[in-house]
């Protein structure tokens, strides 16, 4: 109950809040339309507290005495109506209880906002002042909006400032025990999903439910409404508030132009501060190479990625908001580029991701510049990081090898084994504040798809070989073309299955419980090769393609991965980071020493049906195709428009190689070695799956096999009581 010397200036109840001086209703921050009468019901009852109000007392409340109307009639429509405003129900009523013949009661509880002192040279309503985002201290950056950019984003708090404010207690957890729960669920992709300072408004961005184009969306956690912050026909994502979280800084990819923008929290004009040279990719390419954008803890930087010029790989940089002045602060010439970074609380450390030819790592490095370290080296994708809130631990999303399988990890920054955390399996793209956690979880089904090539350069309509509300992946024909081995998550983890040629008998064949992947055949057909992060690195196993126990081929500290046969049998191809970066190793089909066999970058190997070259991709962010003699000599790039991130995507037969290409429709070409001709077989109804191994064609050159991305959605979730 406010207090004489105070009045009340508006209240709070359930997802609604009312300015009493205005007379402004608000469901989760959107105006509802209500005036006159029901509003003034309304105001009866929430003053009332919980007791009943007469309909004498309401007929007092809305008509003079010497006013001459239907009392009855009048009460009963000012009632329905408020009720409308309020989507409630007689019969079923959550607001306002009637109890007939005598009166109403106001069912919920209310808080009340107090009023501020007046001041006449400010427009807005003492109850919207009390709803605004706190202001901090003024920062030198905040000279980039000008007062008409102020004007919009007050009268934008105006409408939303009571949303923004509210807090949903009933998502507190009990005791320390941590509590998960969807915050966004809407149809369609989500992601890099953001933190406010105080933990209790949330910034992402979404599709709408379809189409090409995402934009910003904040949402108070503990509400359903989301409020659209930009509306351009552009990709805008990584998200980041600024530490008094009343600005908030993305990306943006406009008509070929890409930069990084300033917008208030509550909606506003824009204000691109840094103009950038990201390359013009898928979004989900730009979202991993890109990174996120992270801002220092005393507001005065923001740190991003980007190229110092369009030949080299991307690396850290620190924005001065005050002079817009720029500052390198990593370089990764050896590497594929350096992303997913994050400010440790004091400021005084960055945290980021170092993509190699194949493998991401994590490092940090101080922000006044200094030596970096390496923190963790596991054989995976990451796909986001965040630091606890004691500065002691980072979270990182492992997406799995060798297809986004997904899961939350902790790694001490003193060093140490990684932690799995119990929840945030399928999660990607962490953020962390307080005891707060956040992150995507992303919900792909991934089958293999089968066309029959009636030639070399034309197929029949695409059948669903292989499918499951999982993901299934990584397809390989037998020699004999009578079996499919296959990567499948059907049974929780990607294991190895096997099945016959028309998809039938299923069989698995490893049971790890753990990343396993990338299968491929013997040339006699009777092992089957394959990559597992069964044990403590990612190593090479082998076996029986009838069954039985796998074999641990390499044992090296290092990762190995992605392996294939020579044409003989007696060699097996892999890639490993043992030298630093990712290239192409091979070794006895028995076990034994293994030999380097390219330099300048190798993932993904297969031996050309003659044996006479050894084809290659060269990671998860360099496009092309290559070769090498297997005698040895000169590298050659073969096919340029192999896209990153597609490694998978392709097949050598005698005369040529199958493999995907997105320009100007995604779909599978074929090279002519001998003619260096391109040709389209056919397009493709669906997205691949980027990052997968996805491509097979039979011994026999009849039958070709993909992996299609059939459906891709995402929800945000929350973690309370995260430690």
């Amino acid at each position: 109950m406010t207090t004489s010397s105070s009045a009340p200036a508006g209240a709070r109840f359930d997802r609604f809040s009312v300015d009493l001086n205005s007379g402004a209703l608000l469901r989760s921050g959107v105006r509802v339309p209500i005036q006159g009468q029901p509003l003034q019901v309304l105001r009866v009852l929430l003053k009332a507290e919980g007791k009943v109000v007469t309909r004498e007392e309401l007929r007092q409340a809305l008509w003079p005495e010497d006013t001459f109307v239907d009392f009855e009639l009048g009460v009963n429509t000012a009632v329905k109506k408020l009720r409308q405003a309020l989507e409630d129900s007689a019969e079923h009523p959550k607001f306002i209880e009637t109890l007939p013949k005598f009166g109403y009661r106001f069912m919920v509880p209310v808080e009340w906002v107090p009023g501020v002192a007046a001041d006449p040279g400010r427009s807005k309503s003492s109850f919207m002042q009390a709803m605004a985002i706190p202001s901090a201290r003024p920062t030198p950056w905040q000279w980039l909006f000008t007062t008409r950019n102020a004007v919009i984003g007050g009268l934008t708090a105006c409408a939303l400032g009571l949303s923004f404010l509210y807090y949903d207690h009933s998502l507190r957890s009990k005791a320390g025990q941590p509590a998960v729960t969807p915050v966004v669920t809407n149809l369609g992709e989500k992601y890099t999903p953001s933190l406010s300072p105080d933990g209790q408004h949330l910034a992402f961005a979404w599709n709408g439910g379809a189409g090409p184009h995402f934009s910003l969306y904040v949402k108070l956690i503990g509400t359903e409404e989301s409020l659209r912050l930009t509306k351009e026909a552009s990709l805008d994502f990584n998200p980041v508030w600024s530490p008094d979280g009343r600005y908030i800084a993305f990306c943006r990819i406009l008509e070929g132009e890409t930069g990084i923008y300033i917008i208030p929290a509550l909606g506003g004009a824009e204000r691109r501060v840094r103009k950038t040279l990201w390359e013009e990719q898928e979004f989900y390419q730009v979202i991993w190479t890109a990174g996120r954008l992270s801002w220092s803890p005393d507001g005065k930087v923001l740190a991003f990625s980007d190229r110092a010029s369009r030949n080299e790989a991307p690396s850290i940089f620190l924005l001065s908001l005050d002079s817009l002045e720029v500052r390198r602060l990593t370089s990764s010439l050896r590497s594929s580029g350096d992303f997913n970074l994050a400010f440790s609380p004091d400021g005084q450390t960055l945290a980021f991701t170092r993509a190699s030819q194949a493998f991401d790592a994590i490092y940090t490095v101080p922000v006044s510049g200094g030596e970096e370290q390496r923190l963790i080296s596991d054989g995976t994708d990451h796909w986001g990081l965040a630091w606890t809130r004691d500065g002691r631990d980072i979270v990182f999303a492992n997406a799995g090898w060798p297809v986004n399988a997904g899961w939350l990890w902790k790694v001490p920054l003193r060093g140490g084994e990684p932690e799995r955390l119990q929840f945030g399996q399928e999660g990607i793209e962490p953020s962390i504040q307080g005891n707060r956690l956040v992150y995507v979880r992303q919900m792909a089904n991934l089958n293999i798809w089968r066309r029959k090539l009636n030639s070399l350069l034309s197929a029949s309509p695409p059948e669903r070989l292989i499918s499951s509300t999982r993901m299934e992946s990584g397809p390989q024909f037998s020699p004999d073309g009578s079996k499919i081995a296959f990567e499948s998550t059907r049974s929780g983890a990607y294991e190895v299955w096997m099945c016959r040629s028309d998809g039938s008998g299923l069989v698995q064949l490893t049971h790890f419980n753990s990343v396993t992947g990338t299968p491929r055949w013997s040339p006699d057909g009777q092992q089957i090769a394959f990559d597992s992060g069964a044990g403590d690195n990612v190593d090479i196993y082998v076996v029986d393609s009838e069954g039985g126990s796998p074999r641990r081929l390499t044992t090296e500290p290092s990762i190995e991965a992605v392996p294939s046969w020579s044409r003989d049998g007696r060699w097996i191809y892999f890639t490993s980071n043992r030298t630093g970066s990712g290239q192409v190793w091979k070794m006895p089909s028995t076990g034994g020493p293994a030999a380097q066999v390219t330099h300048q970058g190798g993932f993904a190997a297969f031996e050309s049906p003659d044996g006479r070259y050894l084809y290659y991709a060269k990671g998860l962010t360099v496009p092309g195709l290559w070769c090498i003699p297997t005698s040895g000599g000169e590298e050659i790039e073969v096919i340029s428009s192999l896209e990153p991130g597609y490694w998978g995507y392709w097949a050598v037969v005698e005369n040529g190689i199958y493999y995907l290409d997105t320009t100007p429709k995604t779909g599978i070409n074929f090279f002519d070695i001998a003619t260096h001709r391109i040709t389209r077989v056919f397009d493709l109804e669906s997205a691949p799956a980027r990052r997968a191994p996805g491509l097979a064609v039979s011994s026999d050159k009849r039958t070709i096999l993909y992996t299609q991305l059939d459906a891709l959605n995402s929800d945000i979730i929350l973690v309370d009581n995260f430690q």
